[in-house]
C-alpha cells in the first residue's frame, strides 16, 4: 500500500490494513505461489485478498490475520481453478466443433452451456 492507503473515516483502521499488509504480504504471496505455481497469478490472488480485508473495513477485529487472509485467499484459488477450467472447456469445445468462423453469440451460448454441465 505503499503510501497510497485506502482513504477511511477511521484512522484506528487505515493503521490496521497497513500493519496487516506489511505483516502478511510476502508470507501469503508466497503460500499462493506454491498453490499456484506461478509468481504473476499469485501476486494478482495476494492483492485481490487485501482488497478484499480493505472491502470489510473491519480489519482491526482480526485476531488471526493469517487465517482470515489464508481463508479469504483460499476461496479466490478455487475461483481461479474453477474459471480456469471452464476456459479450458469452452476452447477444447471451439477445438472439437472446428469452426471455420467467428462463433455467432447463440453459439457461445451453447458451447459455455455445454461447458457448465
Amino acid at each position: 500500500m505503499n503510501g497510497h492507503a485506502a482513504t477511511y473515516a477511521d484512522p484506528v483502521e487505515s493503521l490496521a490494513v497497513q500493519r496487516i499488509y506489511h505483516e502478511h504480504h510476502v508470507w501469503l504471496q508466497e503460500w499462493l505461489r506454491r498453490r499456484l505455481g506461478c509468481s504473476q497469478q499469485a501476486a494478482d490472488l495476494a492483492q485481490d485478498t487485501f482488497v478484499r480485508l480493505v472491502s470489510t473495513q473491519q480489519a482491526t477485529q482480526l485476531r488471526e490475520p493469517r487465517a482470515w487472509l489464508t481463508t479469504v485467499a483460499h476461496g479466490l484459488v478455487v475461483n481461479f481453478w474453477r474459471r480456469r477450467d471452464i476456459e479450458n472447456a469452452y476452447l477444447q469445445v471451439l477445438a472439437e466443433q472446428q469452426l471455420e468462423a467467428e462463433p455467432s453469440l447463440e453459439q457461445h451460448a451453447i458451447i459455455m452451456i455445454r461447458c457448465w454441465r
